[in-house]
């Protein structure tokens, strides 16, 4: 049986994880910033502004790897009936590796070009996918789902495991060639559908 308080303790949990996010997705842009122009010109502008290019990317693929774990978050937290401390001490520890995705953006965004910048980042993709799965598997086996969201949860938590098959995808591109990573960084929408096929 719910109470209103487990529900107020539920949504103090989601509101608490949605500023998480939220912060963390708005930090990843400040990487993205023009050096200072030695020359005040429309030449100079414009190739300062391309050069940032891997800045863009790095913003790109991060916003969107960040977004995804969110939307994941939002679903899962959406057929919950109520929380328990195992969950919340989860979820704080999957909250930690959100709110670092800033730093491991700015050395994708950096050093594309090199093993050890691309395979932090996928490395942390990782830790993060795992942490996720472990909210998701606990809130699904705990009986925590409200009567009518347990099977919806349980087909949720099987789906978590995409971001770790991108991460460990991305980790192995990177010690061929590190450019390559960016491969099934970028192709994860077809992975995460791929999932989900898998999942019905």
């Amino acid at each position: 049986m719910t109470t209103s308080h487990d529900r107020h303790q539920l949504e103090r949990l989601i509101f608490f994880s949605d500023a998480v996010f939220a912060i963390a997705m708005t930090l990843l842009v400040v990487d993205v910033r023009l050096p200072p122009l030695p020359v005040v010109s429309e030449a100079a502008l414009a190739q300062a502004l391309v050069g940032l290019v891997p800045q863009y990317i790095g913003f790109l693929i991060s916003f969107l790897v960040v977004g995804r774990f969110w939307i994941g978050h939002h679903r899962a937290f959406g057929w919950l009936a109520r929380s328990d401390d195992r969950l919340v001490w989860l979820n704080l520890l999957f909250l930690l590796t959100i709110a670092f995705m800033p730093f491991p953006t700015t050395l994708i965004s950096g050093f594309a070009s090199t093993r050890l910048g691309v395979g932090v980042y996928a490395g942390w993709l990782i830790i993060a996918g795992l942490a996720n799965v472990a909210v998701e598997r606990h809130a699904a086996k705990a009986g925590l789902a409200a009567s009518d969201g347990e099977a919806n949860l349980r087909r949720l938590a099987r789906t978590a495991w995409s971001p770790v098959a991108i991460g460990v995808a991305a980790l192995a591109c990177a010690m061929v060639t590190p450019l390559l990573a960016l491969l099934p960084l970028c192709l994860s929408p077809i992975v995460v559908r791929l999932f989900r096929r898998g999942r019905r």
